[in-house]
């Protein structure tokens, strides 16, 4: 059987994007999520796939990708995937592996030459702000273009992240969106660094239906969202008990982890 993968190439290529299904879109908003604080981006991205029905449309193959196979309910998997929605008028780029710092540029610009083509105005990241402990606050910051600063703005919940530094193939992916017809901006959100938390992806998820009416349910990740707060809030009693019978235990600020 051919595979629409087996391309003529003699090695990997630094970056291509294989389409794998023929999809007609109007200006869909790409979607891109990748691991991150609290795989909140991760999370969303399955939520988005997995509510929607979505089919994987293309995936992306680079040299500065790791060699390795990603199973997903014992099925093998492109690791850096694209999915598309034609009603939703969605496309939703995942990945589980990273990409090699000198592959950032290459594989960006393979991502938004394709995106071009299917007609793609506008690329969100969806990602997390690593803290520790529990955010006590779970607003959504944004970083945009100043064409859509303003629209943004319109949304008394979200409040805009004054500066920083976003990293990665998602902060590669919104320089590029800069030298293009195209606008890009990140909704980000405090997550638990180490620990997913879904609690990170509703934020983002009931932003991106308020800015774009998607229409995703969230109800799932609520609860799930709710379980790990009470496993994490069990975990820092059981931290602090362990740290007042023994002084010494930790470092200092240790208790104040999951503040």
């Amino acid at each position: 059987m051919e595979k629409d993968c087996a391309v003529k190439i003699l090695g990997a290529p630094e970056a291509q994007v294989v389409q794998t299904k023929e999809i007609e879109m109007e200006q869909p908003l790409l979607v891109c999520c990748f691991p991150s604080a609290g795989v909140v981006g991760t999370i969303a991205a399955n939520t988005l796939i997995e509510k929607f029905e979505m089919e994987e449309v293309a995936h992306v193959r680079s040299k500065f990708m790791p060699s390795a196979a990603v199973f997903l309910d014992g099925r093998l998997r492109h690791p850096f995937r694209i999915y598309g929605h034609k009603e939703k008028n969605l496309l939703v780029v995942t990945a589980e592996l990273p990409v090699a710092e000198e592959g950032l540029y290459p594989v960006s610009s393979a991502l938004l030459d394709w995106g071009a083509t299917m007609g793609v105005k506008e690329t969100v990241i969806l990602d997390g702000i690593p803290v520790q402990g529990l955010p006590s606050d779970r607003k959504v910051l944004f970083a945009a273009e100043e064409a859509k600063v303003a629209e943004l703005e319109e949304d008394e919940t979200m409040e805009i992240l004054t500066k920083g530094i976003i990293t990665g193939i998602a902060g590669s992916i919104l320089s590029e969106t800069l030298c293009r017809d195209m606008v890009g901006f990140a909704l980000l959100t405090p997550a638990i660094a180490m620990v997913p938390d879904p609690a990170g992806a509703v934020q983002l998820l009931e932003a991106l239906n308020r800015l774009y009416k998607v229409g995703i349910d969230t109800s799932e990740l609520k609860e799930s969202a709710e379980e790990i707060r009470k496993k994490m809030e069990d975990m820092a009693q059981q931290v602090e008990g362990m740290r007042r019978q023994q002084p010494g235990i930790g470092r200092p600020g240790y208790e104040r982890m999951y503040a």
